[in-house]
Formats: C-alpha cells, structure tokens, sequence
C-alpha cells in the first residue's frame, strides 16, 4: 500500500495532554498530512516533558528506522519545555545558541512590539532559550509563533542510513503553518511529494459481517490498496461504507488500482444484494 521506505512515527510532548487538560488534535492532522503525501506512518505515541521519557522513545525509534520523527510540544521558553534538549541528552549532542533559530526569534519579538503599546522586544534568557539547538541540526522558520522549529538527522536503522528529528511547536495553528509551508523543503527530501486516493462506496444497508469475506478476497487481490468496511454518518443518515485508499508516489498508477479495486468491489457487493448509494472521492 505504500512504501516501506517512506515511514514515520509522531511522539505528541507534554504533561497536560497526559492529565487531561488539552486535547491531543495535532498528531491526528499530522498523521492525515502524512498520508496524504503517500508516506506511513507507523507509529504515533504522547510523551511526558520528561528526559528520559523523550530520550528512551527517540532512541527505540531511531533503532526501528523510520524516514521521519515528527514531535511536537516543548519548543517554548519555560524550564519544562525540553524537548530539544531531551534530544540532544538522547544523541550525546551538545546544546548551542543557534545565530540562525536566534534571529527567528529576535524578529518575531521585534515585530510584536510594533502591535502592543509598551511591550518589550528585549530578548531575555526565556527567549534565547529558543534559540538554543541540538549541534547540528537547522531551525525552521515558525511564521504564526516565536519558538522555530528543528530539523535534525540522525543515525538509525532506515536503509538510507538516517532519519531525520523534526520538532514542531506544540501550538496547533503554529504547528500546522511550519508543515504546510517552510517544512516543505524537509519533507520533500525526507518522504517526498507523494499523493494519496481514497474512494469511499456507500451502501444501501449495513451488515459488516456478511461482506467479510468478499472484502478480504479483494484484499488478497488488490494488495497495495487498503480496504476496509466501517459504519459513517452522513446527513441521509447512517450507512455501511467501503473505504479504498493507496498512497504512493504515482498518482495515475494509484487512481487505475482503486479504480480496478472498486470495480471488483462493487461487483461482489451487488452479487450479495447490496446496492450502492454513491461513491465518494478524496
């Protein structure tokens, strides 16, 4: 279904979503960003602000090898927001003002003291905190926030050799205005510009169990695409469905093995007495 070279694992960072206080959507949107552009990922965890929580789950990833770490949270300017330095602790790395991640910082302070009377854009040791980077690795300009993101490759298990860290900010909009546009650059030479289909048949009436068998006679025909019944809401109300879905990086390829996919599906379907509302693409 996609390529095993193209994998990657999410750790959300942060107490407050393990107690309960804040709600952990960021790993949900990455993961649909993700496979979106064709890639997999593999695993997905929420991580205490804890040294040796981050270094351990850092570490065992590194050993398992995916193209991609993504974490997101502890990039700010209090004592509790660790994780760069978690990662450096894991990797034996020393800690370095970044000139670069520095400036970031400077601009983003300078430019909200010209919205708020009397603010200062002074940059205190809190704020030069966020500067403070892994030897090695590259800031990533945080264009809705003050903390930079982090890129960083490290040694591992992929077949390539490397797997690249990177750390975005736990802020859910600054979060998802570094991946959809300076992250870019990283994510095309990490796991591509891949694509994804998904083909959705709705059905007429739901009874999971008796099309269990005909989904899995398509699957074992149809292996790269990943097929998988489920009861969703729509505004008709509650409907059977069958989801299709690929991901890799040749659209057309891609679109023709749905295509023969639900071609095969639908006619398995019609043969047990279902009938087809409507088919959605995504």
């Amino acid at each position: 279904m996609f390529s095993d070279l193209r994998t990657v694992e999410i750790f959300a960072i942060g107490n407050e979503l393990l107690v309960g206080q804040v709600l952990d959507t960021n790993t949900h949107w990455l993961i649909r960003m993700v496979t979106g552009l064709g890639a997999r990922v593999t695993r997905a965890a929420m991580l205490r602000d804890d040294y040796d929580h981050i270094g351990d789950e850092i570490r065992a990833a590194l050993r398992r090898g995916p193209r991609l770490i993504l974490t997101t949270g502890g990039l700010g300017p209090t004592e509790d927001d660790l994780t760069l330095r978690a990662i450096a602790r894991a990797l034996h790395l020393p800690m370095r003002i970044h000139p670069e991640a520095l400036e970031m910082v400077r601009r983003r302070y300078a430019y909200l003291a010209t919205l708020r009377p009397n603010f200062s854009a002074e940059l205190n040791d809190a704020r030069r905190k966020m500067a403070l980077f892994p030897e090695g690795a590259t800031p990533i300009l945080n264009p809705d926030g003050a903390a930079p993101a982090m890129a960083l490759d490290a040694r591992s298990e992929h077949p390539d050799g490397v797997t690249t860290i990177v750390s975005l900010p736990g802020v859910p909009g600054e979060m998802k205005a570094i991946f959809t546009t300076s992250l870019r650059p990283v994510l095309a030479n990490t796991i591509g510009a891949g694509g994804y289909v998904e083909r959705t048949i709705v059905l007429d009436k739901g009874d999971e169990s008796r099309i269990a068998a005909l989904l899995k006679e398509v699957q074992d025909h149809h292996p790269m695409v990943y097929v998988k019944s489920r009861g969703q809401m729509f505004e008709d109300g509650l409907h059977l469905t069958v989801v299709l879905s690929i991901g890799g990086s040749n659209l057309a390829a891609m679109r023709e093995e749905v295509r023969r996919t639900e071609e095969e599906t639908i006619s398995g379907l019609t043969h047990l007495g279902y009938s087809v509302v409507r088919v959605l693409e995504s």
